[in-house]
């Protein structure tokens, strides 16, 4: 039956059934409704709820008694290789089935209600596109499964790849397409149906400093919108580009949440930070600052702090400031992932 439903949706994208055929109406299209406004409050605060969420594959507990609750907007989970990340996302999206627990999404069960199953979209790691497509069959074939029309399709395509400067790959078959240029396509496949709840599996991955850029303005926007984003990465840089609730796991665990200030200081702790300068400054000044690491040289363009929280960089900018200094660039080392402690 799975191979049969396979191959009617991949004739419907070149038309040769019409929408109204009986494997289009069995939930595969069903039309998203527009409920949302009344369902209760705490619905809205906390749009996905997971409580004690286990999954396992075979001996290998992926997931171990998760409790989860989104804020609306921009949340973000953090976590290294092999934590759970990818397998969470797919429980929430009901691609895989959780041993036990629950999880809600506006106060429902996504894995028995379609309606709410129609709210969310999920970006995955592997793309889940077809390579013998193109890119606009691509997005025409998941477009007709949300009840979408081509040319509503393909508009909402057009915008969002032009958006990503990905516009001339629409007819192009995406086996020719490159890595970074699949993520995109991906990502606009993932927001054809303006999802209320977006899952988005490392979405920046492969991504130029600009393409990432523009897309973090895209969820940025989304979030104005009343959107709900469920963000996994194992990237520190990327958790701390957006003000939102944010949650570290670990091992299949969710050892702790917290904000960006909260993980400056959990990240910031005996670091070091460099300090670039355009000139050199005098050490015998620089040596006066709090923190500071013997340099190599006696008029340094390097300087380096140990620090504990970020409020010490601060007070060591604002010194350096003070005797003059000509600051081109602060960085640091970041921690391992999996040093964050709970």
């Amino acid at each position: 039956m799975a191979s049969e439903i396979s191959r009617l949706l991949i004739r419907a994208v070149w038309g040769r059934y019409s929408k109204s055929h009986p494997i289009m109406k069995t939930g595969l299209s069903a039309i998203r409704t527009e409920y949302i406004d009344d369902l209760p409050d705490n619905c809205m605060e906390n749009p996905i709820e997971v409580a004690s969420i286990v999954k396992s594959f075979g001996k290998i507990v992926a997931l171990n008694k998760v409790n989860y609750s989104s804020a609306k907007g921009i949340n973000m989970i953090l976590g290294p290789n092999g934590a759970g990340k990818s397998t969470f996302l797919r429980c929430i999206d009901g691609l895989y089935a959780v041993d036990s627990g629950s999880v809600r999404i506006f106060g429902e069960n996504p894995y028995k209600n379609t309606q709410t199953k129609n709210m969310i979209s999920l970006l995955t790691d592997n793309y889940a596109l077809y390579d013998f497509l193109t890119v606009a069959d691509n997005l025409k074939f998941f477009g007709r499964l949300y009840g979408m029309k081509d040319r509503e399709i393909l508009e909402a395509g057009k915008k969002m790849l032009r958006s990503l400067d990905a516009a001339q790959y629409l007819h192009r078959r995406v086996s020719e397409l490159s890595r970074g240029t699949k993520q995109k396509v991906a990502f606009c496949r993932a927001t054809l149906n303006k999802p209320d709840v977006l899952l988005l599996d490392e979405p920046t991955a492969f991504l130029d400093a600009h393409s990432a850029e523009a897309m973090r303005k895209i969820l940025i926007e989304y979030e104005r919108e009343g959107k709900t984003i469920l963000f996994v990465t194992q990237k520190l840089d990327e958790v701390t580009r957006f003000n939102g609730k944010i949650a570290i796991i670990k091992a299949g665990k969710l050892v702790k949440e917290t904000s960006t200030e909260g993980l400056y200081n959990m990240v910031l702790k005996n670091t070091t930070v460099n300090v670039r300068l355009a000139r050199p400054l005098d050490i015998k000044i620089v040596k006066r600052i709090d923190g500071f690491i013997e340099p190599n040289s006696k008029t340094p363009t390097m300087l380096k702090f140990m620090v504990n929280d970020y409020r010490q960089i601060n007070r060591i900018i604002s010194s350096l400031m003070a005797d003059g200094a000509s600051i081109v660039s602060v960085d640091y080392i970041e921690h391992l992932i999996d040093d964050l402690s709970g």
